[in-house]
């Protein structure tokens, strides 16, 4: 008895490429919104420039052209849909605020540890990750 045995690696390393690319921008997006509740009145909010200005984006996107003054009508950055890249073997999108101070917030600076408002949003997203792969799982 023979069988023909039809290979289908390269299709299914790409169903899975996409797949990831599919996960990785949900959870991109959920990072940035776990990231925005970091900020509050009070703890890293005075206008809400920041807060507006978080955002998940493209991989290779540049934060650098962001930069707007503190106001209360500064544009909203984040909510809308990325598209992130391979890279070797790896999925990557890019989470952040553009604003020169963001980073001082963030980290710190003399005796002020930071809110940590990224990393803290981006780990909080992650134990929502088991829930958006199973989502995203190809049904036959």
């Amino acid at each position: 008895m023979t069988f023909d045995l039809k290979w289908r690696g390269e299709e299914v390393v790409q169903l899975c490429e996409e797949q990831a690319k599919e996960i990785m921008a949900e959870f991109a997006l959920i990072a940035e919104g776990e990231s925005k509740k970091e900020l509050s009145k009070g703890h890293g909010v005075e206008t809400g420039t920041l807060r507006r200005s978080i955002h998940a984006d493209d991989a290779d996107y540049n934060f650098g052209g962001d930069n707007v003054a503190p106001s209360g009508s500064s544009p909203e950055r984040g909510g809308r849909e990325i598209m992130p890249k391979k890279d070797g073997h790896r999925v990557i999108a890019a989470l952040g605020s553009g604003l020169v101070y963001s980073m001082r917030i963030h980290q710190g600076w003399g005796k002020f540890p930071g809110y940590h408002y990224l990393t803290n949003g981006v780990e909080r997203a992650k134990g929502k990750l088991d829930t958006i792969i199973a989502r995203h799982q190809v049904k036959e």
